[in-house]
């Protein structure tokens, strides 16, 4: 069997967790010790991610996601990516009750590879972006 390239794996983890909503992709391609910084989260990559999608899928339905440019140097990945859905459940402090508005969110993900899993991520998103369309945050802020 050929050796998964880390844009294969980048590219096959993003449509596995985010487009099929599969939170076993995180077991597959994720090291258990992995480890993460995201905005609003740090901790275990494991864990971080799993209650990131979980409290995602919860809050959006007719959700849309693509990786709008993805860079691979070794192993080492740079993803931006952009999702949209319908605001129906809860969605943390931001949004606990739901507006049925379409939502977009716009981020870029750092992932380093090593023996074909992710070791290492760091994910950063427009969050003042995403308070605005709440009606959150004034424009212009």
């Amino acid at each position: 069997m050929a050796e998964h390239t880390t844009e294969d794996l980048i590219r096959g983890f993003h449509h596995e967790l985010w487009v099929s909503g599969d939170l076993s992709a995180i077991d597959r391609h994720v090291d258990p010790n992995a480890r993460t910084a995201m905005t609003g989260f740090d901790g275990s990559t494991v864990d971080v991610l799993r209650e990131d999608v979980e409290r995602y899928v919860a809050a959006f339905d007719e959700v849309r996601t693509e990786i709008v440019e993805l860079i691979v140097h070794d192993d080492r990945a740079a993803m931006w990516w952009r999702t949209s859905g319908r605001h129906v459940g809860p969605y943390g402090d931001i949004a606990p009750e739901p507006t049925h508005r379409r939502i977009t969110m716009e981020g870029v993900d750092f992932f380093t590879v090593r023996a074909g899993r992710i070791v290492e991520m760091r994910s950063l998103w427009n969050a003042a972006a995403v308070y605005r369309q709440f009606g959150l945050l004034a424009d212009g802020l």
